[in-house]
């Protein structure tokens, strides 16, 4: 973020002067402030003009300082980047040699999002429109590649090569958001910090093989494997190049002039650094097998002299031609496409992501959508935008969180399983509508959800995206034959494994937790220290089996509601079918608000145990020690060690298995730590400098401990070595 006392801002119509929707540009002396590249687009925030507050977003590309002090500009917007729209103060502005708003003043101006080279996951709503020679030859064949891979690293014990399969965890910003994960809709895309969760880490730093029998550590990679198969499963794993939606427009100072064009490419084309020759541009959520966009990927033979009949001149040289290719359309990480052809499947260009299939991976799935044609068209409608009162803001954040986008595409999903694209199509506009409810002021017709539920069942393979161990994945389904998502998953199931055995389990035999009791030897710890590892443990211990069982309790209801529907489904009583759906509804809403909740509870419970160990800044390992024995007397699964202490673990495992030392991702937290007084309170104590004399401290009251569980005080300072395997 950089803030100018006089930046100079012109506000133009869309396309003037090589803009777009909401596109514009900024000069490069900026981005070099903001330590970008010159060669990347930008994701931006700006608010200026002190005497009347305006506000700015959108996307930018960098002109040339020359072209800019030729306009004597810094930025210049498209009039749909400033919102809310601006009125009147339109004037001609003689610099610039067309009509506009220009301010000069105060303005702050943030970069949200940088473009870069990224790839994609793929979705069952892209494989769901697969021709059948593609899913035969194609999909089927990467996945089974995809799970050979993985069945091989598993095998092996080759860690590093199976989280390069089923990927690491990365930090997002909600729990199943876009960037990239496609069944979720507005999650910003973020890198992942810098290094590994405790259960990669130490999985990664053990050379033994003993990590993986840690129930916690064996949990959490069971999560992860059910999370990857059932995406292998239906999705056949496809790893898609990704980019941000730019648009074309160019601006460049020639021989003292300015020229700028906007819109300029073929309609059916596009500009990118990949080398196939045709792809679909596909932007999530899909709504139909016409938003995978064919385009034809323009060469360089084809653009230069293209850009010489945009601008106007046959008389760019080699410099200006190379500048505009790298510096403006072959930015890093985007895709430029036509304004008209971005619209066909809602995008726009303030930084949206697409990926894009490749024909020279995929020709035949490129082929069958090219042949599909089109058959119908939903654009992007733009209705009245909702407003609200700013103490609605925590209203207004539930109501998209609850949104309807994810049930209607999943029900979308269960018509083309079920042989229905006619019922799919009259769900588009209804996933519009879902989208548009974000900012808009528009409602989704529930009567067409309500009437196309009472003809189509939900596709079998649905309810299984959420299961937490690779066991529960069933190996077969009774699928239709229209069903080419359920059809790709009885194939492929088989051939990931981790099926269950005569005893109910697809893995190896766990170690139980006592059996890492020698994890850390020969540290002093004293009798406190195990007083308040034995307090944080039985905390974490009592909130923790408060939420399993109030999951196991919503699980069954919700099992015994499908099962009384099902039961009920072929009766002649109408009555009884619609109560039997809506205790099915209300039990299946129930497991969600739970799942929710229960991932907040996790979530604070974890930065809670984070803040207290993080109070311990002497003698860590003494404290790693203390928690070890206490966690090790239990029969838990080793959670509360790992949230607390999970560097020392991983040196731990590193240092006596002859591994490499992993650095752990630790969560983002203030400058404190949490502390308990003699009566169990704890307080989250944050350090306060004072000008006046020394550092102060603030405490915060955050709760107290009245559990009834008793302290365990056990001289384990030389415990007994854990032996190798």
């Amino acid at each position: 973020m950089v803030e100018e006392p006089d930046l100079r801002i012109a506000v133009v119509k869309d396309h003037i002067l090589g803009t777009n929707d909401c596109r514009g540009w900024a000069r490069e002396s900026l981005y070099r402030k903001l330590k970008i590249g010159t060669n990347r687009f930008c994701q931006f925030r700006l608010a200026f003009d002190a005497s009347e507050p305006k506000q700015a977003k959108g996307a930018l590309k960098a002109m040339c300082d020359r072209a800019a002090d030729r306009l004597a500009v810094d930025v210049i917007l498209p009039e749909s980047a400033c919102k809310p729209a601006l009125k009147g103060g339109v004037r001609f502005l003689p610099q610039l040699g067309t009509s506009g708003r220009m301010f000069v003043g105060p303005a702050t101006l943030g970069i949200k999002q940088i473009s870069r080279q990224s790839e994609f996951g793929s979705s069952y709503t892209l494989i769901e429109h697969a021709s059948e020679e593609a899913l035969q030859f194609e999909l089927k064949l990467w996945a089974l590649e995809r799970i050979k891979a993985m069945r091989r690293a598993w095998d092996e014990g080759d860690y590093q090569a199976l989280f390069d399969v089923i990927g690491k965890s990365e930090v997002t910003t909600s729990d199943d958001g876009i960037a990239f994960d496609p069944d979720a809709l507005e999650r910003e895309d973020e890198r992942a910090s810098e290094g590994c969760d405790p259960a990669e880490a130490v999985l990664l730093a053990d050379r033994s093989g003993n990590a993986i029998k840690i129930p916690y550590v064996f949990n959490q990679l069971n999560r992860k494997l059910a999370r990857w198969a059932f995406r292998a499963c239906t999705s056949a794993d496809l790893k898609l190049p990704s980019f941000a939606l730019a648009d074309d427009g160019v601006l460049i100072e020639h021989r003292g002039k300015i020229l700028s064009a906007s819109d300029w490419i073929p309609e059916e084309s596009a500009i990118t650094s990949l080398v196939a020759e045709k792809g679909l541009c596909v932007r999530y959520p899909i709504r139909m097998q016409e938003d995978l966009l064919p385009v034809r990927h323009l060469n360089e033979g084809e653009l230069v002299p293209a850009i010489k009949q945009a601008l106007g001149t046959d008389n760019l040289g080699e410099g200006e031609i190379a500048y505009l290719l790298d510096r403006q359309l072959r930015m890093e990480g985007t895709y430029i496409l036509h304004s008209k052809t971005a619209s066909r499947n809602g995008g726009d260009f303030d930084f949206d992501t697409i990926c894009v299939m490749p024909s020279d991976q995929f020709p035949k799935f490129v082929a069958g959508r090219i042949e599909y044609g089109e058959r119908f068209r939903q654009e992007k409608t733009k209705h009245q935008k909702a407003k609200s009162p700013w103490w609605n803001a925590c209203p207004v954040a539930m109501k998209a969180r609850g949104n309807r986008i994810g049930a209607i595409t999943d029900l979308k999903t269960s018509c083309l399983a079920a042989g229905r694209p006619d019922l799919a199509y009259k769900l588009v506009e209804q996933l519009q509508n879902a989208l548009d409810s974000l900012k808009h002021r528009v409602e989704i017709d529930e009567s067409v959800i309500s009437d196309i539920r009472k003809e189509v069942a939900p596709a079998p393979w649905l309810r299984y995206k959420r299961e937490r161990r690779v066991s529960d994945l069933p190996a077969h389904l009774d699928v239709a034959d229209t069903d080419k998502v359920g059809r790709l998953y009885n194939v492929l199931r088989k051939e990931i494994g981790f099926l269950p055995d005569e005893t109910g389990d697809g893995f190896e035999e766990k170690m139980s937790i006592e059996d890492f009791r020698g994890l850390f030897t020969g540290e002093n710890v004293t009798r406190e220290m195990f007083e308040e590892c034995q307090l944080v443990n039985s905390i974490y211990g009592d909130i923790a089996s408060q939420i399993v069982q109030r999951e196991d309790m919503v699980k069954q209801q919700l099992k015994d509601a499908q099962a009384q529907r099902e039961t009920v489904r072929g009766s002649e009583d109408k009555e009884k079918r619609k109560s039997a759906v809506l205790a099915r509804n209300k039990a299946q809403a129930a497991l969600w608000e739970h799942e929710q909740d229960a991932r907040d509870q996790f979530s604070s419970l974890h930065l809670f145990v984070h803040y207290w160990a993080q109070g311990k800044r002497e003698n860590r390992k003494a404290w790693a020690q203390a928690m070890n024995a206490v966690v090790t007397a239990g029969s838990g699964s080793g959670a509360v060690l790992f949230q607390s202490f999970p560097q020392e673990v991983v040196d731990a495992f590193a240092e006596m298995t002859g591994g490499q030392r992993v650095r752990v991702r630790l969560p983002k937290t203030v400058n404190g730590y949490a502390w308990f007084d003699d009566e169990r309170r704890a307080f989250l104590v944050e350090p306060m400098a004072n000008p006046q004399g020394p550092e102060c401290e603030k405490r915060v009251f955050l709760f107290q401990y009245n559990g009834k569980r008793s302290l365990v005080f056990e001289n384990t300072s030389v415990p007994v070595p854990m032996g190798h395997s």
